[in-house]
């Protein structure tokens, strides 16, 4: 990595990890540890935000240059990762600078002291920061090494690399999520600059790979003036290549976003609803979650199964269930011995 590149990405608050990667604590971990209120994946899927790690494993590589993005577009490498680090050395790096960065919070009067103490011992890594993570060829592997460490990961992905998805198949993140910024392929290259000339093909490839993930999710980003339109062709899309989870979410103009794009046309909350009820509506889904702070909403055909359990929580609840059975049996038992 360029080093003025890097010192520009440490002022804007990311530690680098290793030669390509990075974790940059997010607003949401910072206001859950002080009890404050949570991130999006906390109130769709369960995902505890003061546990949760964003981080980056190609941090300026990748084959879009998307107007909302909110990167330094001028340093995009499009290739991938060359030389790479080791997943070990990467998980190891996330956990480690994250911590380090939220030592901050030991001292912090307003900070829940066990939340804090849970925030030491992170639970999820999102993949989701910057770049994109299939530029990482090892990326089969460091998804096998975050899961060795009884922690769930989410993957989000542009869709660009195909062939990395097909590898991922055997070795899946928790939830992979592939990015549908637009609703036709004249509205993506408006929206996405993409380097590869046939990007919406590789896009439509990926999309079709996804129904064999076991938790797949299409996530619309949309900035009005651009792509918040059309929500009938973005509807028959995943018709036609149906995942379990949609989520539509705004755009934000923020880091380098705010160059490329007017703060007018960011979405409110309220259209975000109505653009999300218009699909749901076409394909006979249902809104079942939204976050107003955050400017997204969920959509599924049935709510269920959407809630995500660490090893550790599975281990609880089967403990209290099994303290809960054995006070039923014996206030069964009493009950037997006050009719005698």
């Amino acid at each position: 990595m360029d080093h003025l590149v890097k010192k520009d990405l440490e002022k804007q608050g990311y530690r680098i990890v290793g030669n390509h990667s990075a974790v940059k604590v997010c607003l949401w971990c910072k206001r859950a540890i002080k009890d404050q209120d949570v991130c999006y994946k906390q109130t769709f899927y369960g995902i505890k935000s003061h546990q949760c790690i964003q981080s980056s494993v190609s941090l300026t590589n990748c084959t879009h240059k998307c107007t909302f993005c909110w990167r330094s577009l001028e340093h995009t490498n499009s290739e991938e990762i060359k030389n790479p680090d080791s997943p070990k050395d990467i998980v190891d790096g996330l956990i480690k600078e994250q911590e380090l960065f939220l030592r901050g919070f030991k001292g912090n009067v307003k900070a829940d002291e066990n939340k804090y103490k849970q925030s030491k011992t992170p639970k999820h890594i999102a993949l989701s920061l910057a770049g994109d993570a299939t530029l990482y060829p090892l990326l089969p592997e460091l998804i096998q090494e975050i899961h060795s460490r009884n922690m769930t990961s989410f993957l989000v992905t542009n869709g660009q690399q195909p062939e990395m998805l097909k590898k991922l198949i055997s070795t899946p993140p928790t939830q992979t999520y592939i990015t549908l910024p637009a609703p036709n392929e004249e509205i993506y290259k408006k929206t996405c600059n993409p380097h590869h000339k046939d990007g919406w093909q590789r896009l439509i490839q990926s999309l079709q790979l996804l129904q064999q993930f076991p938790r797949s999710t299409i996530r619309l980003s949309v900035m009005k003036g651009l792509n918040l339109t059309n929500p009938e062709q973005y509807a028959q899309i995943i018709k036609k290549y149906p995942a379990k989870f949609i989520e539509v979410k705004a755009v934000m103009p923020v880091g380098y976003a705010q160059y490329r794009m007017d703060y007018k046309q960011m979405a409110l909350h309220e259209e975000i609803m109505e653009f999300s009820e218009k699909i749901a509506n076409f394909l006979n889904y249902k809104i079942v979650a939204e976050k107003k702070e955050s400017r997204v909403v969920l959509i599924m055909k049935e709510d269920e199964d959407r809630l995500l359990y660490f090893p550790h929580d599975i281990q609880n609840k089967l403990h209290q269930q099994e303290h809960k059975d054995k006070e039923e049996w014996e206030a069964i038992q009493k009950a037997k011995q006050s009719l005698k």
